[in-house]
């Protein structure tokens, strides 16, 4: 395990789109080491045109080949493996700069709020007609940003729409949120953002909206589809699994870098969302892989 993951830079190909699109070529390898765990901000969507490589999230192990695609949601702590000779397309782009205002009424789905946007893996799995729709578009917005030729930019603009448009149709999610609830909400999820690692309290956020107690409650229930102290809970667990891999701390020591300064009520909330204490969580995400390993997700 590495001491720190990398937090990968995106070079983007263009500044207001903010994306970045390229194909890679590997040759087969003498030995299969993974690749240094890493993440950026930036969503990642894999289209491996030819050969195998394994794909790992905190969550589970994905193997790829020819003619699969994945989709990585932002900041997910990553890695790769590959066994063969592979070629691929990369896509990396910004979600908050393709929300518009029609985008924008599905942010609590498209900024993962509530659950990563690698969920919409398994719904593409059993929905042949909607990944070869996406396969499509990924070659179309790689093809239109090689050339460049006149309008190329609306070409791809065009095309992120339809990929949102995918997503939001093959991911399970809550009723869409209007643009004024986005915008009431935006200062408490930033807030939350920027200071989950301290304690925070409902009191503490009311003002940013200008709610009262009980109603707030139930407001950010309707909207975020689970309550303010589940999602705080939720921000504060996801930092953890991330320190869990790539920090070389003791549970207690990691459970106050993510907001639990109380090591029983870490290992307890970590209990509810992965069914596993964090120990046991390390032990088995740092256990290495064999490729026909029950835990990996073929895709089809």
């Amino acid at each position: 395990m590495e001491e720190t993951a990398r937090n990968e830079h995106v070079n983007y190909h263009h500044p207001l789109l903010r994306y970045k699109i390229w194909d890679l070529e590997f040759p087969a390898l003498p030995s299969d080491p993974w690749n240094r765990w890493h993440y950026h901000k930036e969503v990642e969507m894999i289209l491996l045109l030819e050969g195998m490589m394994l794909v790992e999230t905190v969550e589970r192990t994905y193997k790829l080949q020819g003619g699969d695609l994945l989709l990585i949601g932002s900041t997910r702590l990553h890695r790769t493996r590959r066994t063969e000779q592979v070629k691929q397309i990369v896509l990396q782009f910004d979600m908050l700069a393709q929300l518009d205002s029609y985008a924008k009424d599905f942010a609590p789905l498209l900024l993962e709020l509530s659950e990563p946007l690698d969920c919409v893996n398994d719904a593409l799995n059993d929905k042949p007609a909607a990944k070869e729709a996406m396969f499509r578009l990924l070659l179309g917005i790689y093809n239109e940003a090689s050339e460049m030729g006149a309008g190329y930019e609306l070409a791809v603009s065009g095309a992120f729409k339809q990929l949102l448009a995918l997503i939001v149709r093959h991911a399970v999610s809550p009723a869409p949120m209007s643009p004024p609830d986005w915008q009431r909400l935006k200062p408490v999820l930033d807030y939350v953002e920027a200071r989950y690692t301290e304690p925070i309290r409902i009191q503490d956020v009311l003002p940013l909206v200008h709610l009262e107690y009980h109603y707030f409650i139930k407001y950010f229930q309707q909207q975020i589809g689970m309550s303010f102290v589940d999602y705080l809970h939720l921000r504060r667990i996801k930092a953890s699994e991330r320190l869990l891999l790539t920090k070389p701390l003791g549970v207690a020591d990691i459970g106050i870098q993510s907001g639990f300064p109380n090591a029983t009520q870490f290992i307890r909330i970590f209990k509810r969302y992965n069914d596993c204490t964090p120990s046991e969580f390390r032990k088995k995400r740092l256990t290495a892989h064999e490729p026909d390993s029950p835990e990996q997700a073929t895709l089809p």
